[in-house]
């Protein structure tokens, strides 16, 4: 069994709830409220600040130049790519940057972003993987997910959303860090895995709490 089947098993009870949180229900039936899409949007363009940061890390802790590479180009993907989707929502949504540089950071948000950033300071290139795959991976499936129900890739606000994390490019990007995380997990002792294992589980217990979070609109 591949390292990401044996994470993936081992949160699958909270991967589980996802799709059954009140954000992306009514997500994807396109009833949302745009107060909660827009809430949402600020927090995760400040989350995803923080998220590049670990990528980041992954090009400090790297010793060969093509893996230093190819996490500065996820740090370029996230910059320049992710971003630029939520700086277009944000345009459309009537947030400036003001606002944005105003905001506080939801406790949720800083709680989560925090943790992943304290895995990855104190870990190597794979806990940095770790760390961030939960992300990356749940949004891929949220997305694939989503853009199965009808008229959803098409809705006015929220299509584009769903067409960027249902897209080939970002699954190429995620598949990028599961197939990274399986390469370095070949050999871990069962204590590693343990350790790992848990970082990976925790994280996506952070997912769902951004979720409720963003549709509670609770800064904490």
């Amino acid at each position: 069994m591949l390292f990401t089947e044996k994470l993936y098993l081992g949160a699958k009870e909270t991967w589980d709830e996802y799709l059954n949180q009140g954000f992306l229900k009514e997500l994807a039936k396109g009833t949302l409220k745009e107060e909660a899409f827009r809430f949402y949007m600020v927090q995760d363009y400040l989350y995803l600040l923080q998220y590049a940061k670990i990528f980041a890390l992954g090009v400090v802790k790297a010793n060969e130049e093509d893996l230093m590479r190819r996490f500065a180009t996820m740090v370029h993907d996230t910059l320049d790519g992710e971003m630029n989707l939520h700086k277009e929502y944000m345009a459309r949504l009537g947030i400036t940057k003001e606002e944005v540089a105003t905001t506080k950071t939801a406790f949720a948000n800083q709680s989560y972003t925090s943790y992943m950033l304290d895995v990855a300071q104190r870990g190597d290139v794979l806990d940095v993987l770790v760390a961030v795959l939960s992300c990356a991976w749940s949004y891929e499936m949220i997305g694939v997910e989503i853009s199965k129900i009808e008229g959803t890739l098409v809705h006015p606000l929220y299509g584009e959303w769903v067409a960027g994390y249902s897209s080939e490019g970002y699954h190429q990007s995620v598949e990028e860090i599961k197939e990274l995380v399986n390469e370095m997990a070949v050999g871990l002792s069962p204590i590693r895995e343990d350790y790992l294992t848990q970082v990976y589980v925790n994280c996506c217990k952070y997912e769902r709490d951004f979720w409720d979070m963003a549709y509670t609109l609770n800064l904490g």
